[in-house]
């Protein structure tokens, strides 16, 4: 990517955590009129309170987070984060499983609220884990237990890094190192074979937007590669392997890449709407053709969760932003699964409006995330 472009591409990464972070305290508050009365003016970077959510307006999810962190969407972002930094900055879908898993699952540093579609990928995760081991122990082996336990363990690992003719060809290698090298042979390929069997997208059949949280840094950091889309649907099926989800995703995606590409709002949005099925098309058109204010057309297309619901209300907010700052309050106090929608919306109005400014990614705002001095050096680590 030409440097302008990398520019663009860092900003879309620091717009999708700022906007999270700023939204945190107020998410899923169903209530426009209770947000209006709370926080009219300012509501970005409040701190996460129960007395916000008295009278049944909404769900108290984060009340172990302080203002600042990033809900479970941006921990979701942090993620595929972490993992492409682990792979030279490229994505690999079993690094990506496996970084979610340490980070999501028994034992992980993360502590709070986990949504339905990351319970069930790490359910199907470790139940796969488990059917890969049993049929390991199915296969008869001629060898000693200690030379079964080598080539399970070596090849269990091989897994996680190649697929294919690949596999098979770390599988021979492993086998002719050990003694009895027909027999060790023999049953790395009945165990390739086997894990082939098993390799399936852990993630849930689900349409909610955690299938969009994760994107951002993937698509900024190959928003020029040929395969992006490919590594896109990948992401997306790690956790959400739903049709529906991949659809939306692509619609995203392509938005997002091309307002990095250097692409106007307008022409980037017009790509996206294009990369949708037709169903997907119409109900984002129509939605872009409203007239209302955010707050309005969020309410009448939907404030849950649902990918569709969450895309048609970021895109219109996007198409009639002036600036960062308005996107995210307008956001914000639209209610309902707004740090669902703020990941995707913070990217774009990242990669299109920069950062200062009147239009830009307040600088006051960066200040104001938990770990900011982190979070730019993970971003400038992913491009270098």
């Amino acid at each position: 990517m030409k440097s302008a472009q990398i520019d663009r591409a860092k900003n879309a990464i620091l717009g999708a955590f700022v906007a999270d972070a700023a939204t945190m305290g107020l998410h899923w508050l169903y209530s426009q009129p209770r947000l209006l009365e709370l926080a009219p003016q300012t509501p970005e970077f409040r701190a996460p309170t129960a007395s916000d959510y008295a009278g049944n307006v909404g769900y108290f999810a984060h009340e172990k987070k302080t203002a600042g962190e990033f809900s479970h969407y941006g921990e979701q972002a942090w993620v595929l984060l972490s993992a492409m930094l682990s792979n030279q900055g490229q994505y690999d879908r079993h690094q990506y499983q496996d970084t979610f898993r340490a980070h999501f699952g028994y034992g992980g540093a993360f502590v709070g609220y986990i949504d339905r579609p990351t319970r069930q990928t790490l359910d199907t995760l470790y139940q796969n884990e488990n059917q890969q081991i049993t049929l390991a122990h199915e296969l008869e082996f001629s060898g000693d237990d200690k030379q079964r336990s080598t080539l399970l363990i070596k090849i269990l690992a091989a897994a996680k890094r190649y697929t294919g003719e690949r596999l098979v060809e770390e599988a021979t290698r492993m086998a002719q190192e050990l003694p009895h090298p027909e027999e060790s042979l023999r049953y790395s390929l009945a165990l390739v074979s086997a894990l082939a069997a098993t390799e399936d997208y852990p993630g849930a059949d689900d349409e909610q937007l955690p299938a969009l949280s994760k994107l951002p840094p993937l698509i900024a950091r190959h928003a020029d590669d040929a395969n992006l889309m490919t590594m896109v649907t990948s992401a997306i099926r790690v956790t959400n392997n739903a049709p529906r989800a991949i659809d939306y995703g692509q619609v995203a995606s392509h938005t997002l890449r091309d307002l990095i590409l250097g692409e106007s709002v307008a022409s980037a949005i017009d790509t996206g709407l294009q990369a949708g099925s037709v169903a997907t098309q119409a109900h984002l058109r129509a939605a872009l053709t409203e007239t209302g204010s955010v707050l309005e057309v969020t309410k009448k297309y939907g404030l849950n969760c649902d990918v569709g619901r969450g895309m048609a209300s970021l895109l219109y907010n996007l198409q009639a932003a002036d600036s960062f700052t308005s996107a995210i309050r307008q956001n914000i106090l639209a209610g309902g699964d707004n740090c669902g929608r703020s990941i995707m919306l913070g990217a774009a109005c990242g990669a299109a409006f920069g950062v200062g400014g009147e239009q830009g990614i307040p600088r006051q705002w960066i200040a104001r995330l938990a770990d900011p001095e982190r979070l730019l050096g993970e971003i400038d680590r992913l491009f270098e």
